[in-house]
């Protein structure tokens, strides 16, 4: 004969008391200790801010394949970074925010701003993700903050800082229409001395069929290839207990084919009457953003 236990109910009340984390409730916690900039033009937090901020994380552009920041905002609502430009990794960048156009959007490199002078937009698909730690965008007005330039909203990138060990990642990319990436990245610690070294190479050729059939008109789009040369340079040391000297420097190389528009020719006249496909034109540019600052710590 075996002796059977038979549970109290002071164990049963024991039992219902221990209950699982809420795994909803810890996420939405996490997002919300965020830490953003851009709000405040000071340190702070999501759960801080009186307005919507997104913030898009380096892991997050990483699952989202983006090869640069104008992919990387595609999918944050009320922003249009593709414009009417194409979708190649060459494409340029619209930034319309909320019916703004890109003259109106402030854009920040670790909270420098870097529209051109002239045309007043920034082409951010010249900026590649391998360098890119998150990205913050405060869509709507932010000239109280920031000024006039700061009508449409305001679009901030935050480069890699040093890690506190020595690693290195390399990283090899193929796809369609002849594209090929190749990414290496060197960061670490020495002592005082921190660094993040960068370099990054985007070939692509963008040869491809197209069709026109309300003209009868077809063929290949050629000359539209491009190749992309991006080094990035970030070093920081500490000065004391309070004080950090930062030099960072990005180089942005881009050589790219301008393969024109398609011709149209019905209408008489009309929209696209006068395009013309061309084979040899080139465009090359060159960008070096360089910055010095001394961080004080109160």
């Amino acid at each position: 004969m075996c002796a059977v236990e038979i549970p109290q109910p002071e164990k049963f009340a024991q039992n219902t008391d221990e209950q699982e984390p809420d795994i909803e409730l810890t996420v939405i916690d996490t997002l919300l200790n965020q830490p953003v900039f851009s709000p405040f033009r000071r340190e702070g937090t999501v759960r801080d801010s009186t307005r919507p901020v997104y913030v898009i994380t380096g892991e997050e552009i990483e699952a989202q394949g983006a090869r640069n920041v104008r992919e990387a905002l595609r999918f944050l609502p009320g922003i249009l970074p593709d414009g009417t430009v194409g979708t190649e990794v060459n494409a340029l960048s619209g930034q319309f925010i909320r019916g703004s156009n890109s003259e109106q959007v402030l854009i920040l490199l670790d909270g420098r701003p870097i529209n051109n002078l002239g045309g007043g937009s920034f082409d951010l698909s010249e900026i590649t993700s391998n360098i890119i730690e998150r990205i913050e965008v405060l869509p709507g007005g932010g000239s109280t903050l920031y000024g006039s330039s700061a009508i449409g909203g305001v679009i901030s990138i935050i480069t890699r800082r040093p890690t506190e060990k020595v690693t290195t990642q390399a990283g090899v990319t193929f796809g369609a229409y002849g594209l090929n990436q190749q990414t290496i990245n060197n960061s670490g610690k020495s002592g005082d001395i921190g660094w993040v070294l960068g370099y990054n190479r985007i070939q692509a050729e963008n040869n491809y069929p197209f069709a026109i059939p309300e003209a009868d008109f077809e063929g290949t789009r050629k000359n539209n290839d491009v190749l992309y040369n991006d080094f990035n340079v970030k070093l920081e040391a500490n000065l004391g207990k309070r004080n950090t000297l930062i030099l960072s420097s990005l180089y942005l190389g881009k050589e790219q084919g301008v393969p024109g528009g398609v011709p149209i020719p019905e209408p008489l006249f009309g929209q696209g009457y006068f395009n013309s496909l061309t084979e040899r034109d080139r465009k090359y540019t060159d960008q070096v953003l360089t910055d010095l600052e001394v961080i004080r710590k109160e």
